[in-house]
Formats: C-alpha cells, structure tokens, sequence
C-alpha cells in the first residue's frame, strides 16, 4: 500500500522546524525507518513531513559523567561506539533491525514511535534516562519510564521535538541486552535489558527492563528488589525471576503466547543473572 499524499518540508535548522510545525498536521521525519511503515499501512496520516535527518545539531553523542545523544543519531553510530558506563546502549544498537535500518534509523525515531517491541524504550527505560523535549515554548525534562505512554504513544504533543535524551553513566555495572526474535532482524518477542553493580559479591543495584511484553517498556522493580542487597545465590535468582512475571500480562499473537512470552522472560532473566555472577 502506498501512503497518502502528504506535504514535504526540509529546514534548515530546529527552530524553522518548529515554527513550522505550530498548528499544522505535522509529523517528524528522520531516517524514516519507523514512520515510513506507519504511513504505508495509513495508520498515520499527516499533512506534512519535516525533515530533520540531516540537521546536524541533532545529531552528535557526548560523553561524561552523563551522555548526551542527539535525536537524530543513527543507529549505526551507537553500534560503533563503546560509551564508557552505558556498554548497553552500543549492545543494544547492535541489536536494532538489519544492517540497512541500522544505516538510516536513528535513536530519536525509534523511542518517539514507541513500538511496544523495539529496542531502545527497554534499555533507556533501565537506565534512568531523561527526554530532553523542545518546542516553541522552550525545554522541558521528563524521565523515560514516563515518557512511554502505550503503544506507538509518547507524551509528545504534536508541536514537539524529542532533541536529546540524557544518561547517567552506571560505573561499575554489569551491563546486558538480549532479545529472542523469530527471524534475524524482527522485533523482539521478548527483550531484556539488564544492568546490576555487584560490590565485594552483593548486590548494590539493579535495573531490569523488558520490552515485547506490554503496551510500553515493563520495568520490573519487584524483581530487581528480590535481588539487592544478596549475593546473588541461586535461590535469589529464583526469587527474582517468578517476581519479574507478577503483575504483567504479555499479548498473545502470532509469535507467541502470554504464557510463552513469560517463560521467555524468566528464562532470559536468570541465564543472564546467572552469567554476571559467574562473570564476577
């Protein structure tokens, strides 16, 4: 299915974006590798496309204390970069569609289409990360496990830009994404992001995040309680894998059903628990 017929416009820089994104029917376009789609299927159905993908402000990651990464950085430039305190963000990057989505989509596209099954939500959703958000009025912050509203559904306004999203570097932490796909470069059926700081054999922190398993990234705080403060015994593994599925009801669909999905959580959950205490 082709898309409807819709308005094209390229600025020059965020401000002309903006100014023409005020009430008009307006969607963001970047590397296009998850609106694009939307279009096709006329799920969405805009007026108009501005084109941000090649603002250069947008797009940059600077590292310290804590990382900032420009909306429009692509994929493939987190995959080929080792951020020290964030290794998870370069894992997962490297994790993202096939070697042609990673070329042209970007950080900013993926988190602001929120599909339920992607990547990134889950692992910024671990992380802590702030959404930095423009718009004519100015800045405003706001955390990721907020920003994810439900499925494709952000809380971005319609005269809003995602301009950079903001992370804390986790020192000392065991860091892992994995996701279990039907076919090399599907979405996740289920996909885990997982980042725990073990200290003289205790536990000090945790952070567990799953995608694939809701309308938005699940993070699963029962789970990383059951494990702080331990030594990460078998028994404590345990614990904390039965707790990850408490309160969650993944979909059932073609790839897989509710049940599956959470035997697939609890089994990606305590293989790699289990590798960060034998790795440590």
């Amino acid at each position: 299915m082709y898309p409807a017929q819709i308005g094209y416009y390229k600025p020059q820089n965020v401000g002309e974006a903006l100014e023409f994104m005020e009430g008009n029917d307006a969607k963001i376009l970047a590397g296009g590798q998850s609106l694009i789609p939307m279009l096709k299927l006329r799920i969405l159905k805009p007026k108009y496309l501005v084109d941000i993908g090649e603002l250069a402000e947008l797009s940059f990651i600077k590292e310290g204390e804590e990382t900032t990464i420009g909306s429009t950085t692509k994929h493939w430039e987190l995959a080929s970069k080792r951020i020290s305190g964030l290794e998870i963000i370069q894992n997962a990057a490297s994790k993202v569609g096939d070697v042609q989505v990673r070329n042209v989509g970007t950080v900013g596209g993926s988190l602001s289409n929120a599909d339920p099954s992607s990547d990134y939500p889950a692992v910024f959703t671990a992380l802590d990360a702030t959404m930095i958000i423009r718009s004519r009025r100015g800045l405003r912050e706001e955390k990721a496990e907020d920003f994810f509203k439900g499925p494709f559904t952000t809380s971005l306004d319609p005269s809003e830009i995602l301009e950079r999203v903001k992370v804390k570097a986790l020192k000392g932490y065991k860091q892992v994404y994995k996701k279990i796909v039907r076919r090399a470069g599907d979405y996740a059926l289920v996909g885990l992001a997982l980042a725990i700081k073990i200290d003289s054999g205790m536990v000090k922190d945790a952070r567990i995040a799953f995608t694939g398993v809701g309308d938005k990234p699940y993070r699963s705080r029962e789970a990383e309680n059951e494990i702080k403060d331990t030594k990460l015994t078998d028994s404590d593994i345990s614990k904390a894998v039965e707790a990850s599925v408490k309160g969650i009801n993944p979909p059932s669909d073609s790839r897989g059903s509710s049940n599956y999905r959470k035997e697939v959580m609890k089994r990606l959950l305590k293989n790699s628990l289990e590798e960060m205490r034998n790795a440590s």
